[in-house]
């Protein structure tokens, strides 16, 4: 492991931990110190680090997250923790994606899931790069306003991490998926280009009104990638933010599914209000990630072999196949795809929700199975 990257974290925050409660999350933690060096990561199921910045401020996120994480109890949870310390500021924009993709890389060698934290959402590009380069087939999720895919005016722009993700050879983006966008923020050309590259965006008022349904999203997703500008300014007392956006508690439900993910392997908190109560919710936000983690039930891949009942629903134009686990409640859809060899039908079995098979048993074939029958097709 290269830990060149990276800073210990500051002896003063270390004093103050002291001073907290033995049950603290922070009590509790592998951390990296300049005193005992690294962590071994042996053990280790979760690990987490923040994004040094190049800018000189009074207090740097990296202290304050931590102050605010480490006083969190943590929940009944059998997996251990670690803090990996601070990813030192680059020269350079690129280096300090480098970094980040380098020290991903090799979490994910290790079947740790990853949590960067600070700096700009344009750092999930580090992120993608760390599993692409394996040449594996990423599916991405953002929770973002907006698509990031260009600047004002420009559809597509060089300058974009996203446009960057869907340009780069080879392409390993397998699915793009935009978690509460709001319509004012988005020009209809923006719009139809997500159509057209078969991706999924959902409104922010449409997740409002059924969290539950991001569920099965995040379920299927690789990388999660969070713009905290989508929080409500006023859910944190922020000058700079926007009008309406997610409150605390959806927040903390989103990062509850990711936790619970079988599948995603790194999550990226970006773009970070500088409040006081920005910083609680971030802390919070990372405590219900750990929280979903200790509840994984491990079915990813999910296999119809497994403890799982079946559901059919025959309909005028197509048979729809649902599966529901027994051990976890969730279920799946049955997706038709063109076999490679002699043309032959094959599966594949996609995330879904409870809705989708009630929608199903009104004669109605569920949007997610649309979407990837068009996705397939390409």
């Amino acid at each position: 492991m290269n830990v060149d990257f990276l800073s210990p974290v500051e002896d003063k925050l270390l004093a103050h931990n002291l001073m907290l409660p033995e049950q603290v999350i922070g009590r509790n933690l592998q951390i990296h110190t300049q005193q005992q060096g690294f962590p071994d990561l042996k053990n280790v199921s979760v690990a987490f680090l923040t994004i040094g910045s190049r800018l000189p401020s009074k207090e740097s996120i990296h202290v304050r997250f931590r102050r605010q994480f480490y006083a969190l109890f943590s929940g009944n949870w059998d997996f251990t923790c670690a803090d990996l310390g601070v990813i030192k500021p680059g020269e350079r924009d690129e280096d300090t994606l480098f970094a980040i993709q380098t020290l991903v890389y090799d979490m994910y060698q290790r079947n740790i899931l990853t949590i960067v934290i600070g700096g700009e959402q344009e750092n999930t590009l580090g992120m993608f790069r760390a599993i692409s380069g394996m040449n594996t087939y990423v599916n991405l999720t953002s929770i973002d306003p907006k698509f990031d895919f260009g600047e004002p005016g420009v559809l597509v722009s060089d300058d974009s991490y996203m446009s960057k993700i869907i340009t780069e050879k080879p392409n390993n983006l397998k699915q793009f998926t935009n978690l509460g966008y709001q319509s004012y923020f988005v020009s209809q050309e923006e719009l139809d280009l997500i159509q057209k590259l078969s991706f999924d965006a959902y409104r922010l008022g449409d997740i409002c009104a059924d969290i539950s349904e991001t569920e099965p999203i995040l379920r299927d997703t690789d990388i999660l990638s969070v713009d905290l500008s989508t929080i409500k300014a006023s859910e944190i007392a922020s000058s700079k933010g926007i009008a309406n956006g997610f409150d605390g508690m959806q927040m903390c439900t989103l990062m509850r599914y990711a936790g619970l993910s079988d599948r995603i392997s790194s999550v990226g908190l970006f773009d970070i209000p500088s409040t006081a109560l920005g910083d609680q919710l971030l802390a919070q936000m990372v405590w219900y990630i750990l929280e979903g983690y200790c509840y994984r039930v491990n079915e990813y891949p999910f296999s119809t072999h497994e403890n799982s009942t079946k559901f059919v629903v025959p309909l005028e134009e197509e048979t729809l196949v649902f599966y529901r686990s027994n051990t976890s409640q969730r279920w799946w859809i049955e997706v038709p795809k063109e076999g490679k060899h002699n043309n032959e039908k094959q599966t594949t079995l996609l995330p879904c929700a409870e809705n989708d098979y009630k929608m199903a048993q009104k004669g109605e074939i569920p949007p997610r199975w649309w979407k990837s029958m068009q996705r397939s097709m390409h």
